[in-house]
C-alpha cells in the first residue's frame, strides 16, 4: 500500500516537474501556500502506523484485488506524512462531490531561489481515472487542457499499469479501487517510457542482466565496464540516439536495485536480483551519475540539476550530509547524457571510443578532496555572506574538473 501512495503523491506533483521539463518560467512565493499542519497527535500517529502495517501484511506477496477508503483527515495525515519523508512541504486535500482539490507547497532549500512552490490541482472523477480541471503553480495560471497534457503520461502509465480500476470523490470519503502486485512499481516504471521507447528500453535491460550473469561471483560491477558494454551493444542500431536514451534508462534502474516491466507483461517470473554498480569504488555515485543522467535524457539539464540539489540540501537537513562528490556525480551525469544523445554525430563518436574501452578517469573526476556530510550550517557557512555568488563559483569548479575529462576534451560537440 505504501508503494502505491508514493506513487499517487508523486503523480501529484507532476505538475511541477513537467512544468520544469518544459521549461516554463516559475515564480516563487514567499509564503506557503499550505500553512504547515499542527504535529499528528500520539493516536494519529499509532492510527498512521497500524494502517500502514496491517496493508503490508493484506498485500503479501500475492495479486489482490483492492478497496481503499480515506475520511478527508486520514488522506491528509498520510499525505504530509509521506511528503515528510521526501522533502521539505506541507500538502491539504479537500474532498467534494466527484471532485477534490490538492494544494500542496514545497520549500526549496536553494539560497538562489528563496520561497516556496506552490502547487494547486483541481480533479474531478472521469472514467477510470481523474481528470485535472485546472492547476495553478506558484500563482501561474495553467489552462485545463496543458494541465492535463502534464498529467496524461503518469495517467496513462498507471491505466497501463493496470493497478487504479476506480477513483471516487465524495464530501466523506476517497473511495479507490486498486489491484495490488508485488511488482507494481516495475509496471509503473514501465509505463512512464513512451510505448514506442520501451521495446528499446526492455532489451537494453535485458543486455545488462545478460552481462552480469556473465560476470563471476556475486562481487559489485564497476559503472565504466557496464557502459563500455552497453554502448558496444548498441553500435549497430540505425539510431544511436534513440539506443543511448534507452541504455540510460535501462541502467539508471539498474544501478538503483529496480528493474522495468511491460504493463501488459503477465509473468510472474522473478527477475535476478542486480548486482551493486560501484563508480570510484561506491555505489552511492553511481546511483547519481545515473539518476541524473535518466533525468537529463528525459526532461532538461535543468531538471536534473534541481533534483540533484534538492537531495543533497534534503541530506544536508538531517541525513547524511551535503555531499560535493555526489554533486560531482549528479552533474556528470548530466554532461555523459549530453555527450550520448543531443547530437548523432556526438553519439556516434562515443560509441567508437567505446570500442577500446572506458576508464572511470575518461568521464567522471576523482573525489579525493571534495568535502562531504555537510549539514546545513557548516554548508552555509561554508559558503560565506554571499552564498549565490559562492556556490556558483563552486559549480563552476566542478564543471571545469568535468569537462577536463578526456571524454569531453576530445568529443566532436
Amino acid at each position: 500500500m505504501r508503494l502505491l501512495l508514493k506513487s499517487l503523491l508523486w503523480i501529484t506533483g507532476l505538475g511541477l516537474v513537467a512544468a520544469l521539463v518544459l521549461g516554463l518560467a516559475l515564480a516563487l512565493d514567499r509564503r506557503p501556500l499550505v500553512a504547515e499542519p499542527s504535529p499528528p497527535s500520539p493516536a494519529e500517529q499509532t492510527w498512521a502506523a497500524d494502517w500502514l502495517a496491517k496493508q503490508r501484511r493484506h498485500h503479501g506477496r500475492a495479486a489482490s484485488s483492492n478497496r481503499l477508503e480515506l475520511t478527508e483527515p486520514q488522506a491528509n495525515l498520510l499525505l504530509n506524512a509521506l511528503l515528510g519523508r521526501s522533502g521539505q512541504g506541507q500538502a491539504q486535500v479537500r474532498l467534494g462531490a466527484g471532485r477534490a482539490s490538492l494544494a500542496l507547497s514545497l520549500k526549496l532549500p536553494l539560497d538562489q531561489l528563496d520561497g516556496y512552490l506552490n502547487l494547486e490541482l483541481e480533479l474531478v472523477e472521469d472514467d477510470p481515472l481523474p481528470r485535472v480541471e485546472s492547476a495553478r503553480i506558484a500563482g501561474l495560471p495553467i489552462p485545463g487542457s496543458l494541465a492535463q497534457a502534464l498529467a496524461e503520461q503518469a495517467l496513462q502509465a498507471l491505466d497501463r499499469s493496470q493497478m487504479v480500476h476506480e477513483v471516487r470523490f465524495t464530501p466523506e470519503r476517497l473511495t479507490l479501487d486498486y489491484t495490488w502486485r508485488p511488482d507494481m512499481i516495475e509496471r509503473f516504471s514501465g509505463g512512464m517510457i513512451a510505448s514506442d521507447e520501451l521495446p528499446r528500453v526492455l532489451a537494453a535491460q535485458d543486455a545488462i542482466i545478460r552481462y552480469a550473469a556473465a560476470q563471476p561471483g556475486r562481487k559489485p560491477l564497476p559503472l565504466s565496464d557496464l557502459l563500455t558494454h552497453l554502448l558496444q551493444e548498441t553500435a549497430n542500431d540505425m539510431d544511436p540516439i534513440a539506443g543511448h536514451r534507452a541504455l540510460i534508462l535501462a541502467l539508471a534502474a539498474y544501478v538503483n536495485g529496480q528493474s522495468i516491466r511491460a504493463p501488459d507483461d503477465d509473468s510472474t517470473e522473478p527477475r535476478a536480483r542486480p548486482r551493486l554498480v560501484l563508480l570510484r569504488g561506491r555505489v552511492d555515485l553511481s546511483q547519481h551519475f545515473m539518476t541524473s543522467a535518466a533525468l537529463a535524457v528525459q526532461g532538461t539539464d535543468t531538471l536534473s540539476s534541481l533534483v540533484g540539489w534538492y537531495k543533497e540540501m534534503s541530506d544536508a537537513n538531517g541525513g547524511s550530509g551535503f555531499s560535493f562528490a555526489d554533486m560531482m556525480a549528479n552533474r556528470a551525469g548530466i554532461r555523459f547524457a549530453r555527450l550520448a544523445t543531443e547530437k548523432a554525430a556526438s553519439a556516434r563518436w562515443l560509441q567508437s571510443v567505446a570500442r577500446a574501452g572506458l576508464r572511470e578517469d575518461d568521464f567522471m573526476p576523482r573525489i579525493d578532496r571534495l568535502p562531504e556530510g555537510l549539514s546545513q550550517a557548516r554548508f552555509e557557512d561554508r559558503l560565506g555572506t554571499d552564498k549565490r555568488r559562492e556556490y556558483q563559483r563552486l559549480i563552476e569548479q566542478i564543471d571545469r574538473h568535468i569537462e577536463s575529462r578526456g571524454l569531453y576534451r576530445q568529443s566532436p560537440g
